[in-house]
């Protein structure tokens, strides 16, 4: 049993506080600074080395006090000018190294004067700054979020929400993702002592003045500014630890309200599991602890600030695994790797949704391919048919339909496309590779390139940087006589925009003697046939049947439908069946009393047009019917049967049928079908007459007659002993029995197994 803790952390957080009293603390600095290149922006200026942050929310209303304190370093000779985001903030004074500094305010940016420092030369800025009346830029993109008690939100609580460019707007800082500030972050925030503070990194100390109370967080890996954030409520708090393979051990500190206390330990009761899932597929959790904070309202489900998730509360009361799972695996792939550029934020949200899916295949043991068109089927919708989820519009960097279904899709067929083998070293690597820094599309196509072995430009290409997906429409024909142990797979492929996809597609059968695959590359318009024989009579055979592929499809099948023209009868219409490149032979129809069978054949030869009429019917039972269509090419295959329709024949109130019985001929199997034993048949005969009763394979050849001569009306039986006319034993296989009375035919499909 794992062990959790209800903590009072307030208690002793302030016992530890009261002892070592108020103390004042200088921000720490990169001793020996590094200069590079670059990567993204080469005419940037400066590097932010370390962000730190005193804070006083006031926790009675949005109004906030800051200090930011920014350690960075210049990247050109004679560096003159350092500009800053920052919106809609209230700038009181600025110091460089210590001593003021003048600066200006243009538009959503702060300038400040450097005086000419040197290349290398590390310096420090102090902004003194204030802000408030945050709701007046809307309920959406504020950046610091603060609302009072009342309804679901039931705490005063303070927090921010930061991406994609929303840190700008509650602090002064260098809001771009590639920049991260490489010796991380230091938050110092202060309010009332009843309030529980949580922020990234570790809480290394608090310091008590009078009734308020600073919480010291220190982040020591790098970060990004949209990953930076805080959380300020009259939390409870408890604690859990995840023991991973790897031999770490990882706090997790969850931040709830005290109603959902309770109910936090079963919505959380997974985190272990899902933080043993990544570390064995991705390497070792890269921060010091793991948290999760609820709060209410949020315009996300969740948000994943560097090592400290940001949660609606409405997760805890429903449990939402997925999105914890989500939002746990960004640790790896946003936070410790960020997308360089927010062109490439699918490297972000593609590889957290994809995630989802891998702790799914690990949770329930099903292939992944099930969870993806459970949940990510809006990639063939939408916004995805629009735009490439490359480089996607500012507004549209968070659409699902594009940058988390369709990019967790691209994760997906890249697995598909490279194999077990490379595809996880491949994602350890990258994850490795970027650790703590930043990363683009074409890095991610270099790792996997180098593990695959092969150039992967095709893949790139018309994944990421064009709309849309491939569409199918597959014709699957089974071989149905002498024995049923080949199938046919023809598929036609057209794009849902631009130009035909290129992509290997996995076709496979099902058989006693268990499943046969076969890969084919699909990049005509039309591909196939192509063939699939088994030592076993066939169950099913399926495109893509692992759902490996982001595609629209349809599995070509007859359409039918059944009307009542008559008493005793059934109409049965159907589409002409135009899938196929080669025009059907025709089409057989079966008949059975359940939607889900069995069925047996009605028709004796091969229906060349789309209509059959069924008479002679028992009124008042409901029958069912479905059709198949029979392969022009060889018609010992026909396709898999139509949906099936029901309809139920109407007779004649108290006519001669309901004294007598039925006036109709019928003929039905009894006992198992298929069966190793004799076929028993039954029949009705409306009334004497010369009767016929055959048994013919499924070519229209006769194999025995079973009867054939006078017999008297009402019901009968025969059995037929599974041999033919010479008194050989039949091949196992399907059958049809014929009886034929008074120029009327019934037909029933009977299967033998020897």
């Amino acid at each position: 049993m794992r062990r959790r803790t209800f903590t009072a952390l307030l208690v002793g957080l302030a016992a530890v506080a009261a002892l070592a009293g108020p103390r004042e603390t200088r921000p720490p600095m990169a001793a020996t600074p590094h200069i590079y290149t670059a990567k993204f922006d080469t005419t940037h200026s400066f590097d932010v080395r370390h962000y730190r942050l005193a804070l006083r929310p006031a926790m009675t209303s949005d109004s906030l006090h800051g200090r930011q304190t920014i350690a960075a370093v210049s990247r050109t000779a004679g560096l003159d000018t350092v500009m800053l985001h920052c919106v809609r903030l209230a700038v009181d004074s600025v110091k460089l190294d210590g001593t003021a500094a003048g600066y200006r305010r243009p538009t959503d940016s702060l300038l400040v004067g450097m005086g000419g420092l040197a290349s290398g030369q590390p310096f420090t800025l102090d902004i003194f700054y204030r802000a408030g009346n945050f709701s007046a830029n809307g309920s959406y993109s504020r950046g610091y979020y603060w609302y009072p008690k009342g309804g679901q939100t039931l705490r005063t609580v303070g927090y921010t929400c930061s991406a994609p460019q929303d840190a700008r707007k509650w602090m002064p800082c260098l809001d771009e993702p590639w920049d991260k500030a490489d010796s991380g972050c230091v938050f110092e925030i202060t309010a009332p002592d009843s309030f529980v503070t949580a922020a990234n990194g570790v809480l290394s100390d608090t310091v008590r003045d009078g009734d308020l109370l600073t919480w010291r967080w220190e982040e020591a890996s790098s970060i990004a500014t949209y990953l930076m954030a805080f959380h300020v409520s009259r939390y409870s708090f408890w604690t859990d630890t995840a023991r991973t393979s790897t031999g770490d051990t990882v706090p997790l500190l969850y931040f709830v309200w005290p109603q959902d206390s309770a109910q936090s330990c079963e919505a959380f009761a997974n985190v272990p599991a899902m933080m043993e899932c990544y570390t064995s597929r991705f390497g070792r959790y890269p921060f010091g602890k793991y948290a999760m904070a609820a709060v209410y309202p949020f315009v996300f489900g969740g948000m994943e600030n560097q090592d400290m998730t940001t949660i609606i509360r409405n997760w805890i009361g429903t449990s939402d695994q997925y999105g914890i799972a989500h939002e746990l695996s960004h640790m790896w792939f946003g936070d410790m790797v960020t997308c360089g550029t927010w062109a490439d934020i699918w490297l972000n949200e593609g590889f957290a949704s994809y995630c989802e899916a891998v702790y799914d295949e690990q949770a329930t043991g099903r292939l992944p391919g099930a969870y993806m068109g459970q949940n990510f089927s809006a990639a063939l919708s939408g916004n995805a048919l629009i735009y490439p989820i490359y480089d996607p519009p500012m507004s549209l960097i968070y659409d699902f339909s594009m940058e988390y279904a369709k990019g967790a899709w691209v994760l997906h067929m890249l697995r598909w496309v490279m194999g077990e083998a490379a595809f996880w070293p491949m994602m350890r690597a990258y994850a490795d590779s970027f650790a703590y820094g930043t990363a683009v599309t074409s890095d991610l196509q270099r790792i996997a390139e180098q593990h695959h072995g092969q150039g992967l430009d095709w893949f790139f290409d018309q994944w990421l940087r064009r709309p849309g997906h491939p569409r199918y429409t597959t014709v699957i024909y089974h071989r149905t006589a002498p024995d049923s142990n080949a199938c046919r797979f023809t598929v036609k492929h057209w794009p849902s925009s631009g130009e035909l996809y290129s992509m290997p597609v996995n076709m496979a059968c099902s058989s006693a003697a268990g499943r046969k695959d076969t890969v084919v590359w699909l990049e005509a318009a039309l591909s196939g046939p192509f063939h699939l024989e088994t030592a076993s009579p066939i169950i099913w055979a399926r495109f893509d049947p692992d759902n490996w592929v982001l595609k629209s499809h349809n599995d070509s099948i007859p359409r039918m439908r059944a009307a009542v023209p008559g008493p005793c009868q059934i109409s049965l219409v159907w589409n002409s069946f135009t899938a196929d490149p080669a025009p059907p032979h025709g089409y057989i129809a079966y008949r059975g009393l359940a939607a889900g069978g069995p069925f047996a054949r009605i028709n004796g030869g091969i229906v060349p047009d789309t209509s059959y009429l069924d008479t002679g019917l028992v009124p008042g039972v409901r029958y069912y019917y479905t059709v198949a269509a029979v392969s022009g090419q060889d018609t010992c295959f026909q396709t898999r049967s139509s949906s099936s329709m029901s309809a139920i024949p109407t007779g004649v109130a108290g006519g001669p049928e309901e004294a007598a019985g039925p006036r109709v001929l019928w003929l039905s199997p009894t006992g198992a079908n298929p069966s190793r034993e004799a076929v028993r048949l039954e029949y009705h005969l409306p009334s004497a007459g010369r009767t016929r009763l055959a048994i013919y394979n499924l070519s229209g050849q006769l194999v025995r007659t079973v009867v054939d001569g006078f017999r008297t009306a009402g019901p009968q039986a025969a059995v037929w002993n599974g041999r033919d006319g010479a008194g050989r034993k039949a091949a196992s296989g399907g059958y049809l029995a014929v009886l034929e009375w008074g120029g009327q035919r019934r037909t029933v499909r009977v299967n033998r197994v020897f």
